[in-house]
């Protein structure tokens, strides 16, 4: 593994288990025990405990030390004070006095009032000087009517007891408490756990069985009597009855206080009252259950591990909530499980939790600062602009930072420069990644595939061009593998269902392997459409072009072959009428041209005129087939509108021909010229046969013979007449259509604009017919 490799894997694996380790270690050696000792002791002082009903502290204070006279006194007056607490129904008695040195008359007045009292007392640990050995017991005398317990009150390494043993002692003797010593001693009902363990080994003292003691809040003291109140009998009656009574010394001067949690400011707690607290709590059942180390270092390893995965998709503002909101959460789970009498250490997982913002954020930077400086010299490579990040100003991250801004503005602009090309082309053009996704495409492509541009970015181009079949292979994705596999450019065609044809072509945007592939799709669909309709005008053509020199040809061999019966007369009206019908097929060829083709020559004028300048042309035809030419009663005038003169005269011609060709004889043919909504409208209404409902949906399409409800025997033309007029209306933004009652004759309405629009080469406004 690369040095590169080793220094990002521990920045991702390595670091967080490392501070996880930490952590473990942190809280199986007790790391931060002043830590959390400072906050057990917060949560005990506010705690929910009460006071004890059934405990009575004697206190040696400094009144009594002025009342009965200077320390130490004399022991025939700690057995009056025991007298008096036995006298006064006291359950059991703790004088909590180190009588270890003889004095046989003082010894005797004191022994004859420990028997039945329940009297217990201390047993102190060896002193410094003795290596653990030699306990230091009561003079002999004493012990037989009492009860012995240990005067042990070991404190924590910052000098706070918080702890009580059990049991403590050496050379195979253990002695309780002193304030289990006392439950002992009133034959108070014991549990299993303080049962006294194996017997110590060895003659140096030991401790066993330890305590972690329940202590009272601050508001909550244990009731205290003086000693010289109760030597005086001013002890209110009832007072120690039934309840233990606990003589200790109390007094500033004699150095009795311990430091405990529930101190205040500058205070100590003295001795007495910190046994006074074990017993209450044994009493109680109290118990504050400490979580094994073994388990406090898995909580806090596996909390920031934990934190540190949560932290990978954060940003900054939620990793600094989320450390913070971790430490206090520990501080919050460790005072709540306190209340319910558990203590978990949390000192380890909330400094823990800590430290993971700032690591955590120096990985973040690290990573930041490789990837923009990869990312500048990939922008380089690629021949983008990229400033040198060490000519800016700032320190290492800002100057990457500031390079990367101004490439990101100049690859911005690329890329307006680029959409705005794409725009601008006609074609619908799709750039896609390898895998065949669309990641850019211009208004043209949205367009062809009908989605909204966040829609359309990350599709298939299987899935975008769903409608339409490729010539050249079954799918899209194949035409993009080939394209990225060759090199060269890919073209196909393809058809939609609705019509449409499409000319693709694909080709690979670089030579690299992930290059992106751009499509481009050219609309041939008005090629292919002309195309069409160039076969079919050929074949049209063809067909009747030849039927009439088919016949001159036929009406030549006759004439060689002896005439065939014709008379020379006939034979010269049958040329006339065949050469007719090719100059009447090339003139109406003509037209369509010229209406497709020629600009618009739009000018102001009238269609009423317009209307009686046709009548005035076509009325021999009518007069011709015994017809009546007319305009419709009630007509204005005059009809203004801006309109091509040439192109609508002809066109309104086409419609009376076409009414005259197949009206009976002796029918009208009527014309109407006059203003509607929004534009101006030509009508010819004829008596002839109709139209057949089958026919009106090909009336005007190219090339297309529609009977018009003759015999068959009839010449049937091309249709071009009509497709002139329906040319001449679009280009004029207006349209034809047909009011048709088959068997009454039909009416052609031509309807233009108010005011003639821009000529536009291809029209494609839609005729619409229907039958009346």
């Amino acid at each position: 593994m690369s040095t590169s490799a080793q220094a990002r894997f521990f920045r991702s694996v390595g670091l967080p288990l490392v501070l996880a380790a930490m952590a473990a270690a942190a809280s199986g050696w007790q790391w931060l025990a002043r830590v959390d000792g400072a906050v057990y002791d917060h949560a005990l002082r506010h705690g929910w405990r009460e006071a004890p009903r059934d405990i009575v502290i004697v206190a040696i204070d400094d009144d009594s030390l002025q009342a009965i006279g200077p320390w130490p006194w004399r022991r025939a007056i700690h057995a009056e004070a025991v007298k008096q607490a036995h006298a006064r129904g006291a359950r059991s008695v703790l004088l909590n006095l180190l009588l270890t040195e003889s004095d046989p008359n003082q010894d005797a007045a004191l022994a004859t009032a420990l028997p039945g009292a329940h009297v217990v007392l201390p047993v102190a640990p060896p002193s410094p000087g003795n290596d653990g050995e030699g306990a230091l017991l009561p003079v002999a005398p004493l012990r037989t009517a009492v009860q012995l317990g240990h005067a042990d009150a070991a404190a924590d390494a910052d000098g706070v007891v918080r702890r009580a043993a059990l049991w403590a002692g050496q050379a195979g003797t253990w002695w309780p408490h002193p304030a289990l010593a006392l439950l002992l001693a009133a034959n108070h009902p014991t549990l299993p756990n303080w049962s006294p363990p194996s017997s110590p080994t060895g003659a140096t003292w030991q401790r066993a069985s330890e305590w972690l003691i329940p202590y009272l809040p601050r508001d909550q003291r244990i009731p205290q009597v003086s000693y010289a109140e109760l030597l005086r009998g001013e002890v209110p009656d009832g007072l120690f009855l039934g309840r233990d009574v606990l003589i200790g010394v109390t007094a500033r001067g004699l150095g009795a206080g311990v430091r405990t949690p529930i101190d205040l400011e500058g205070e100590l707690t003295p001795g007495i009252e910190v046994i006074a607290q074990v017993l209450h709590g044994l009493r109680q059942g109290w118990q504050v259950r400490a979580v094994p180390l073994s388990v406090q270092a898995v909580l806090s390893a596996g909390g920031i591990l934990l934190l540190w995965a949560g932290l990978r998709r954060s940003t900054p503002r939620q990793a600094l909530l989320a450390c913070g909101g971790a430490a206090l959460l520990a501080l919050a789970v460790a005072w709540g499980l306190m209340q319910a009498g558990v203590w978990w250490p949390p000192g380890t997982l909330a400094l823990g939790a800590l430290l993971c913002h700032p690591l955590w954020s120096w990985q973040r930077m690290e990573r930041t600062a490789q990837a923009l400086e990869a990312e500048l010299q990939a922008i380089r490579g690629d021949g983008g602009t990229a400033t040198s990040p060490d000519s800016l100003p700032g320190d290492y991250l800002q100057q990457r930072t500031t390079a990367i801004r101004q490439a990101g503005a100049a690859l911005r602009q690329d890329h307006q420069t680029l959409s705005r090309t794409l725009s601008a082309l006609p074609d619908a053009v799709f750039v896609l990644d390898r895998s065949g996704r669309i990641t850019q495409l211009n208004q043209q492509a949205l367009g062809l595939i009908g989605q909204p541009p966040s829609q359309a970015r990350g599709l298939l181009l299987d899935n975008a061009l769903a409608g339409w079949t490729p010539q050249d292979a079954p799918n899209w994705m194949m035409l993009v593998e080939r394209a990225c596999e060759s090199r060269q450019m890919q073209r196909s065609e393809a058809t939609h269902p609705s019509g449409g044809h499409r000319l693709v072509s694909l080709m690979s945007a670089g030579p690299q392997a992930d290059a992106d592939v751009l499509v481009c799709a050219a609309d041939v669909t008005a090629l292919r459409q002309a195309e069409l309709q160039r076969a079919e005008l050929l074949g049209f053509i063809a067909h009747d072009l030849r039927s009439p020199q088919a016949s001159l040809i036929s009406l030549v061999e006759l004439r060689r072959l002896g005439g065939g019966g014709l008379s020379e007369q006939e034979v010269l009206s049958h040329v006339e009428t065949m050469a007719r019908q090719t100059l009447s097929l090339c003139e109406e060829l003509l037209q369509v041209m010229r209406a497709e083709n020629r600009p618009l020559s739009t000018a102001p004028g009238d269609l009423s005129r317009l209307a009686d300048e046709v009548i005035r042309d076509m009325q021999p035809q009518a007069l011709a087939r015994q017809q009546r030419l007319l305009r419709e009663v009630g007509e204005p005038s005059s009809v203004p509108a801006v309109f091509d003169d040439y192109l609508v005269h002809r066109a309104l011609g086409n419609l009376v021909g076409n009414a005259i060709k197949f009206g009976p004889p002796g029918s009208e043919v009527r014309v109407s010229a006059r203003a509607v909504s929004g534009g101006v409208m030509l009508a010819v209404q004829d008596q002839g046969p109709g139209i057949p409902e089958s026919e009106l949906g090909r009336l005007f399409r190219r090339y297309e013979r529609v009977e018009q409800g003759r015999p068959s025997k009839l010449a049937a033309g091309i249709g071009l007449g009509l497709v002139f007029i329906d040319t001449v209306a679009r280009r004029h933004g207006g349209r034809v259509q047909v009011h048709n009652q088959a068997g009454a004759g039909a009416r052609f309405e031509l309807w233009l604009p108010q005011a003639s629009p821009d000529a536009v080469a291809n029209p494609s406004a839609p005729v619409t017919g229907h039958a009346a």
